[in-house]
């Protein structure tokens, strides 16, 4: 990863977890807590986040917490602030792609 790149993402506060095996695995956590990571391919980096941001599905992600809930998951928070914090990581992941992108 560019040396700007890891600034960028360490300014927004992710976390750099690993970069092996042509993977970067990147970590934040959520308003509500969710330790969230996500990991692209380390080859067109900027255009992998881009991508997975545009990727992420709000409703998807509040449906499978709703889902571990009900399958007895404990500490999923009520439905509103899953919303709200699926809402908040799809914004991280935006901020995070246009601000990699104007890096370019």
């Amino acid at each position: 990863m560019e040396e700007k790149y890891r600034d960028i993402c360490e300014s927004l506060d992710w976390y750099i977890v690993s970069e092996e095996d042509g993977y970067i695995e990147l970590e934040k956590y959520s308003p509500a807590g969710e330790d969230f990571i996500m990991t692209v391919p380390a080859k067109l980096f900027v255009r992998e986040v881009q991508e997975y941001a545009s990727d992420f599905d709000v409703d998807d992600h509040i449906e499978m917490w709703i889902e571990a809930r009900h399958n007895g998951v404990q500490g999923v928070p009520n439905t509103r602030t899953l919303v709200e914090d699926a809402e908040a990581i799809q914004d991280m992941l935006d901020e995070l792609a246009e601000a990699l992108s104007a890096a370019r």
